[in-house]
């Protein structure tokens, strides 16, 4: 739900005077009938005294709900515990964002206008497979398609564009497939009462609530903290001390990595406290993950061309050395992303490189193009260029090497919209 009409600002601490330095969601919730709050609809929001969300790129919008909720804001503190609702545009339900959400905790809102597509119905059964319960949002027959109601647990309907008696015909076919129903744009009480006897489990609108701002101000980074920690990950014989010990020097990436790691996205049974405890549960892989976007939040000064470059390279050699199986991935991804860095800083390759802890074959793959990552670097370049002659790497067929280029594309174009905020 993108469109609403207004919303008002609650919770909005210590606002700086730029809006790119806020980490802004919205949230309406979701009542029963005997009102009380039983869920929450998270949105997008540009500013902080924006009264609706009038973006046109849905995946931009949802994957910056996500990562100001997650790693920003705090879920607990946008949901008290209970469920959320966030909405998925159809080019996101059917690929995973680069930063996942609780299964438990977060219900796939559907939205309006998605057709029910082979690619579109193996996505959503495929997130509902995951333990996600699956919501359709402005549903009508005129304008939904009934295929996705055979994936659907929740159907939202816009109580406002349909007559009563057309209201109670929708609500008796739904209610007979087992799906619950969430009565939208509830505006007054007679509204409410009749689609309670119409027998509707949800209601939201402005009757109820109006949507609420939240808000806080991102905790600058340092760049070349950030860098070391990303350069010291790729080494399989990092220990935990090592890490720690950077991390902990960097106070934005330790306030993001216990924000993220004690939120419900992951529902562990007690708090973490400690940056250690942090780094064994997260693990070598996420925590990898996540640095490469505070790293790239960064360097917000940049061309947004270069963090896409930046995260397809690292993401494509990550996908040829997996298609080669190679146990340890680390110094593949870090070897695509640190290959833009000499752009991304203005500092030449040759000077940069030392000034990182990079394992040997990481920085001669950097400088020459050397050793096994120093071939996955140079296939990707090749495919960017269209050099289909220098492609070829490790006898992987062409079209895996394809397929490789076309999800990491995908995958960096999704990051993307998480650190231009």
């Amino acid at each position: 739900m993108l469109h609403e009409e207004g919303s008002r600002t609650s919770e909005v601490t210590d606002a700086p005077s730029q809006a790119s330095n806020l980490a802004l969601v919205a949230r309406q919730a979701v009542y029963d009938a005997s009102l009380t709050v039983t869920a929450y609809e998270l949105l997008h929001r540009e500013s902080a005294t924006a009264v609706s969300a009038n973006l046109a790129d849905g995946s931009r919008a949802t994957l910056q709900v996500i990562a100001n909720a997650v790693l920003e804001i705090g879920l607990d503190r946008l949901s008290a515990g209970l469920p959320v609702h966030i909405n998925y545009p159809a080019e996101l339900l059917s690929r995973s964002p680069p930063l996942a959400v609780s299964a438990e905790r977060v219900v796939i809102e559907v939205l309006e206008g998605v057709r029910g597509t082979p690619d579109i119905l193996e996505g959503v059964a495929a997130l509902r497979g995951r333990g996600h319960r699956i919501a359709l949002d402005d549903y009508s027959p005129a304008g939904s398609d009934p295929a996705l109601l055979d994936v659907a647990d929740i159907v939202k309907i816009d109580v406002s564009r349909h007559s009563p008696t057309e209201l109670a015909d929708l609500a008796k076919a739904l209610l007979g497939r087992n799906l619950t129903l969430i009565a939208q744009h509830m505006e007054t009480a007679e509204e409410l009462q009749s689609c309670i006897a119409l027998g509707f489990q949800g209601f939201q609108g402005y009757f109820l609530q109006h949507p609420l701002i939240f808000s806080t101000r991102r905790v600058p980074s340092t760049r070349l903290g950030v860098m070391r920690l990303l350069a010291l990950l790729q080494n399989e014989d990092v220990s935990v001390d090592d890490i720690e010990t950077l991390l902990s020097q960097d106070v934005s990436l330790s306030y993001r990595v216990l924000r993220c790691i004690n939120s419900s996205y992951y529902g562990l049974p007690r708090r973490i406290d400690s940056i250690r405890q942090a780094i064994v549960i997260l693990g070598m892989t996420k925590l990898q993950e996540l640095c490469a976007l505070v790293a790239l939040q960064g360097f917000d000064d940049r061309p947004p061309s270069l963090f896409v470059l930046a995260m397809t390279r690292a993401r494509m050699c990550e996908q040829l050395a997996q298609l080669r199986g190679v146990r340890n991935r680390a110094p593949f991804f870090i070897t695509g992303f640190f290959s833009v860095l000499d752009a991304l800083t203005g500092i030449p390759m040759g000077q940069l490189v030392p000034e990182l802890p990079l394992a040997v074959p990481v920085t001669r793959a950097l400088i020459a193009e050397e050793g096994d990552l120093g071939a996955a670097l140079r296939s990707v370049r090749a495919y960017e260029r269209g050099t289909w002659s220098q492609t070829p790497y490790g006898g992987l067929a062409a079209e895996l090497i394809s397929a490789a280029y076309v999800e990491a594309v995908s995958w960096a174009e999704a990051t993307r919209a998480l650190i231009s905020m």
